[in-house]
């Protein structure tokens, strides 16, 4: 799979300035376009169909996705937390391995583009799209004025195909970002799980923290960039780079007074040094709600149960 920016801006997304940015796309394609946030069941089933779309065209396939997400542009007080960050999401869309995956900055210029125009410069002329996969709720274009039919009526037009997907379904539930986001803000993971198709996690950089972990004999890593995860504040049991058990914070430490929300990961038994390193955590299972406690030692007794309970799972 091969990564890009397509060239619509002088500006980069954040996290991925060394990303190769490209005019145009030099061979006829088959494309979906969506945020796949969190990248969950459904986000697969769309993928696959559009590779299946494509190799019966022979087409390369080309998903196309946005940087940031454009309700931070659009409506920032509306998003409340995002599933995934830019490098998670590529490592989960590589698993599917489309030809392509292409990255649109989103910014005001993108956002004030009529519909017609997005399909005509964007999608047809430098995406070379000859075969469109749309969702059945597709939006798209200058205040959303875009819809199905129109993308059919263009399509005609120019040259390319629209097909329209189905929903994803899970147990009479259609699977969408808006309902992982609710599940986890309510700490069942399970439920999360099943839709998602695998636990959730994120992978994120351990930065320096506040060292109070380690003054009571619980050393964490602090992870950078989750004050905005998609979590019930709480107690977590996790799995950390796939093989080292623990158990994960994530709130803003009542008992020491508060702050931002943070994610810190206590790793039993662990000697070495994380600092600087990014490192996936996967939660697995939503222990007990954050709280205060009266003192330092009532915490470190408790925290002593939550991991014992982790280690139990």
């Amino acid at each position: 799979m091969r990564s890009f920016y397509l060239r619509t801006s002088v500006q980069k997304c954040p996290q991925k300035e060394d990303m190769e940015s490209v005019e145009r796309i030099e061979e006829e394609t088959a494309v979906i376009v969506g945020n796949f946030d969190g990248f969950h069941r459904g986000h697969r089933y769309l993928i696959e169909l559009l590779k299946e779309r494509a190799k019966g065209k022979g087409l390369k396939s080309v998903v196309v996705t946005f940087c940031p997400h454009p309700l931070r542009v659009l409506a920032p007080d509306m998003i409340t937390c995002e599933l995934s960050d830019i490098e998670e999401r590529i490592e989960l869309i590589r698993g599917i391995d489309p030809d392509y995956l292409c990255f649109l900055r989103f910014d005001r210029d993108l956002a004030g583009m009529s519909a017609r125009d997005f399909l005509r410069e964007i999608i047809f002329e430098r995406l070379r799209c000859r075969h469109l996969l749309v969702g059945y709720d597709w939006r798209f274009g200058r205040k959303r004025e875009g819809e199905i039919e129109l993308a059919r009526e263009v399509g005609e037009e120019l040259g390319f195909e629209v097909e329209v997907a189905e929903p994803y379904r899970v147990n009479d539930h259609v699977v969408s970002s808006t309902l992982i986001r609710r599940l986890l803000g309510e700490g069942r993971l399970e439920e999360a799980k099943r839709y998602l198709g695998r636990n959730y996690w994120i992978k994120r950089m351990v930065v320096k923290g506040e060292g109070r972990g380690s003054g009571i004999g619980f050393p964490t890593a602090n992870l950078e960039g989750t004050d905005n995860l998609c979590l019930r504040e709480g107690v977590y049991a996790v799995r950390v780079n796939g093989e080292m058990r623990g158990v994960a914070n994530y709130g803003r430490r009542p008992t020491f007074g508060g702050g931002k929300r943070v994610l810190e990961v206590h790793i039993p038994g662990f000697k070495g040094n994380l600092l600087g390193q990014k490192i996936m955590v996967e939660f697995l299972s939503f222990l007990r709600e954050e709280r205060k406690f009266a003192s330092v030692d009532e915490l470190k007794k408790q925290i002593e149960k939550d991991v014992q309970s982790s280690l139990e799972l």
